[in-house]
């Protein structure tokens, strides 16, 4: 099935054949009663995580005793917003249902919830429901009661479910919904106040469930960012293989004509199914100007690459310092980052493995070589799109962007009982990234000058260009009707750096626009061909981000859609939104207040004039306005995150 009929298909309707069945039991076990488990010579706790599972025996009462199959495959379909809002839970199903697998070889199983109202008018919003395919038809089973998705007792009775009531050779579980890594974990219950499973919670569920005592063959997320070292340490005793993205996912999600070939060969293992659900899935988004990402890891191998990472952060941590942080923290910038945004959204901090210990090779050849081989030994299939560069398969949580939450974060990340090195490693490094700064950058005499070219010009000391992580070149315009307030029309890297630390950029006036507006590109992602653009804007009233890509095919660059904010959920958006003709839009720019009334509001964000799409959109080059007073001046990041801005120069272009 191609890209453009999936999004057809979601304007289909389905019949379900009802068979009605008890309902679930809400016994809920005390929280403290979780118990834990060790896991890299460190106690994991479970303490105080809820799990409240469903009555599987009163779910199976009706269920006919079933013939073994080679396959069962278990849905846990969280639907949440992306069903709720487009529908994109429904359009998986109607895939699944319609691709014509041999039921004879297998059972597929789906768990729905989590959203509040299903697209269909036929599953219900308030409460949970297991169905199986048969017949070509998605066949109801039972309603298991008002359950959260991100309640582990929930997943933990779907797998003893399935795995009791649909005897097989191999088992699958397919987790589908919005993923935010190691840190905010998988899904959202739109009904439970957006309860989530963090990766401890997932924990909870495998262990409690039957596949603690049979392997499942594989775990996959049909979800963003969740190929994670962290998950993969998490799965490896209840799993074979983990098939999952390093990065956000296409809305759409997986392309489930898979399972015709798994009917048809079902003597398949978790890396050869793993290898046909990649290329499916990355194939189908061929041509739509969306990335995809997909691999397939083996967990039998995850110890061996947590092994090395701890050594590679032994190392970072006998020399850490002051001195070795500014290291640290540019080889940090540097690395791969997956799920990021413009200023206003989420930043999850999950970097690519083998980019990491490639940034700090210099320092650690050896240790950085033999990261890069267990990740190779771990991941036995990665495959992505023409326009991804650095994602070897295998990511991991390195805190940074997310500053504001590092404290909470690391502690997260520190409960899972991963490596202790690299854990050491990160505690070090977030407490020196949200310490006393190192040393303050001086700005306040800095005023960009134009030289003899026409160029503006900044000069840094040796110092504080040691401390200088990024500098951007900033042009800001009045806020028409607000005394002293002036928003971002723009910000650009592109600046030169001298060996005596003069700092150049060249400005002629002509900066991006849309529908004849100014826009303000923030670069989410840098490539050698050029990079990945986040514009802020309101889609029919929805915040969102325009994500706008430069490349060999785009040199002017290109837009493939906007990526709503992930404000609720506290996860990456999965679904690129198309922009359409008849759509409402207006652009965002970030405003500051230059003025001195100490009482105004220091920051705010700028509404453009809202227009109607009635095209395609373009990215456009447009001329600043000709008698209109700009601001001109350079905004730097040093090594700690923390933000400077010179002095400002008033320009007025000349007709």
């Amino acid at each position: 099935m191609n890209f453009f009929r999936k999004m057809l298909i979601l304007f289909l309707l389905v019949s379900l054949s009802a068979i009605i069945l008890p309902g679930c039991s809400e016994e809920e076990e005390a929280p403290a009663s979780q118990g834990g488990l060790e896991r890299n010579g460190q106690m994991v706790s479970f303490s105080g995580l809820s799990f409240t599972p469903w009555d599987v025996d009163e779910a199976l009462f009706s269920v006919d005793e079933q013939v073994p199959k080679p396959y069962t495959i278990m849905l846990y379909l969280n639907g949440s917003d992306l069903e709720t809002e487009a529908g994109m839970a429904t359009g998986d199903l109607l895939e699944i249902i319609t691709a014509g697998f041999n039921e004879e070889n297998i059972n597929f199983l789906v768990l729905t919830g989590g959203a509040l109202q299903w697209q269909n008018g036929l599953i219900p919003g308030d409460t949970c429901t297991l169905y199986r395919v048969a017949g070509g038809d998605l066949e109801f089973i039972a309603d298991v009661g008002p359950c959260s998705m991100g309640d582990a007792g929930t997943l933990a009775s779907f797998i003893d479910f399935g795995m009791t009531g649909f005897p097989a050779d191999k088992y699958g579980l397919i987790l589908w919904n919005h993923g935010g890594g190691s840190i905010a974990g998988f899904g959202v219950d739109e009904n439970f106040d957006y309860d989530g499973l963090t990766l401890l919670e997932l924990n909870l569920a495998l262990e409690k469930s039957l596949a603690a005592e049979t392997k499942l063959e594989f775990i996959g997320f049909d979800a963003c960012l969740m190929a994670t070292v962290e998950t993969a340490a998490i799965a490896q005793d209840y799993a074979h293989y983990l098939i999952a993205s390093e990065d956000l996912e296409p809305g759409f999600g997986w392309d489930y004509t898979f399972l015709a070939d798994l009917g048809a060969n079902p003597q398949l293992g978790g890396a050869e199914l793993g290898q046909i659900i990649a290329d499916k899935f990355v194939d189908f988004y061929a041509g739509s100007g969306q990335d995809a990402t997909l691999s397939v890891i083996d967990l039998s191998g995850v110890d061996e690459v947590l092994q090395a990472m701890g050594d590679l952060m032994a190392a970072c941590n006998e020399d850490f310092s002051q001195l070795t942080f500014k290291q640290f923290a540019k080889s940090r910038n540097n690395t791969k980052t997956f799920g990021g945004g413009s200023p206003r959204d989420n930043n999850c901090d999950m970097v690519d493995i083998c980019s990491m210990a490639a940034q700090l090779a210099p320092y650690y050849p050896d240790e950085a070589e033999a990261v890069i081989q267990a990740v190779a030994n771990a991941v036995v299939y990665n495959r992505y799109s023409e326009g991804v560069q650095g994602a070897a398969g295998l990511s991991t949580y390195f805190v940074f962007g997310g500053k504001e939450q590092a404290e909470e974060a690391v502690e997260t990340y520190k409960a899972l009982a991963m490596n202790p090195h690299y854990t050491n490693f990160l505690v070090n490094f977030a407490s020196e990234l949200t310490g006393e700064s190192i040393a303050p950058l001086d700005l306040s005499d800095q005023i960009p000058e134009m030289n003899e070219d026409g160029d503006y010009t900044i000069r840094l000391t040796q110092e504080e260009l040691e401390n200088l992580l990024e500098i951007y070149f900033t042009v800001w315009e009045p806020v028409p009707g607000e005394e002293d307030y002036y928003f971002m029309l723009g910000e650009t890297s592109a600046v030169e750096i001298a060996a005596d630390g003069t700092i150049v950029t060249e400005f002629d006036g002509i900066w991006p626009g849309i529908n004849g507006d100014f826009v303000c590109l923030y670069e989410i992602e840098r490539t050698e061909s050029g990079g990945k653009y986040a514009i802020p804007a309101v889609l029919n009233g929805e915040d969102v981000d325009i994500i706008a890509v430069f490349d060999a095919a785009n040199p002017d660059g290109k837009i493939i859609g906007a990526r709503p904010l992930s404000s609720e959920t506290g996860m990456a958006a999965k679904n690129l939104l198309e922009i359409k003709e008849g759509d409402r839009l207006k652009f965002l720019y970030y405003a500051e207040y230059f003025g001195e009334d100490e009482d105004m509001e220091l920051e705010d964000w700028y509404e453009g004039e809202e227009f109607t799409v009635d095209d395609e959109l373009e990215l456009e080059w447009l001329e600043v306005n000709p008698g209109e007073v700009y601001l001109y001046g350079f905004y730097l990041i040093d090594v700690q995150q923390n933000e400077y801005y010179t002095d400002f120069v008033e320009v007025e272009f000349i007709e």
